[in-house]
């Protein structure tokens, strides 16, 4: 009912409102215009140097977190190495349609990944803070080049990207650690075969 309520607001034709007329005196609207006001506060900050300053602490903050992000809670240091398969099969929540508009996967549809494309490369969770852990990631850049991608849960990214003059990410906020049901690090995650249909979690003893 609600949806015929809202369809016949909507037809053309349709008026649910009328003008009643004016009852009382009436004002014009003295409110100044908020665009105004924010522009009148923006010149008061500007001459003052308060934007200036404003400026300055927003690039020291955003400098900041590109150094040292949050760290992703909750993890521990592997104590020996073990492996377990994982399933990266996802349900649907909207349909995927191609560029032209067809349905490809309808929502609600499970997929596995793995049966559309392998699995590119590897990654590599770790901590930054543990230099065991670092030493480790360097070790495997030289295997694998950049067919590894290395992902810090703390600790500096931009240090180790001077350091080694290639990209190294942050899972921000655990997002990355979540999908895969980490709890230790370092952790290797790979498709062994191009044909598997899962794929392999390492948990790396440093």
């Amino acid at each position: 009912m609600r949806g015929l309520f809202v369809l016949l607001l909507l037809l053309p034709g349709v008026s649910p409102a009328h003008d009643l007329g004016a009852f009382g005196k009436t004002y014009p609207i003295a409110e100044p215009d908020f665009l105004v006001e924010i522009q009148d506060v923006a010149k008061q900050k500007m001459a003052s140097g308060e934007w200036k300053r404003l400026a300055v602490e927003a690039r020291g903050r955003g400098q900041r977190y590109f150094e040292r992000p949050p760290a992703v809670a909750g993890l521990r240091t592997a104590k020996k190495g073990r492996a377990r398969r994982f399933d990266p099969s996802i349900t649907l929540s909207e349909d995927i349609r191609d560029a032209d508009g067809r349905l490809i996967f309808a929502a609600g549809t499970t997929v596995n990944p793995a049966d559309i494309a392998p699995f590119p490369g590897a990654l590599l969770y770790l901590s930054g803070d543990d230099k065991r852990q670092v030493v480790l990631a360097e070790k495997l850049v030289k295997q694998k080049g950049d067919a590894l991608k290395v992902i810090l849960v703390d600790g500096s990214p931009a240090e180790l990207m001077r350091k080694w003059a290639r990209p190294v990410y942050f899972d921000q906020a655990g997002a990355g650690v979540r999908r895969f049901g980490l709890d230790t690090v370092p952790a290797l995650i790979t498709q062994k075969n191009p044909t598997d249909r899962f794929l392999t979690i390492e948990e790396i003893k440093p």
